[in-house]
């Protein structure tokens, strides 16, 4: 499955992948890699954190 601008770091288009450690989303554009919602929080928290 592919979100379209989903990246949390350079807002690229993001695909839906699993490997035999489990299910993570990557970014097309960069390669970053969010391997859990946790990780996804934390990120964004980070980068509300950077923006003010």
């Amino acid at each position: 499955m592919l979100y379209l601008k989903a990246c949390p770091r350079c807002h690229g288009d993001v695909k839906f992948e699993r490997d035999m450690y489990g299910h993570y989303l990557e970014c097309l554009q960069c390669g970053f890699i969010i391997s859990s919602k946790l990780d996804e929080k934390k990120v964004k928290t980070e980068a509300g954190a950077k923006a003010a």
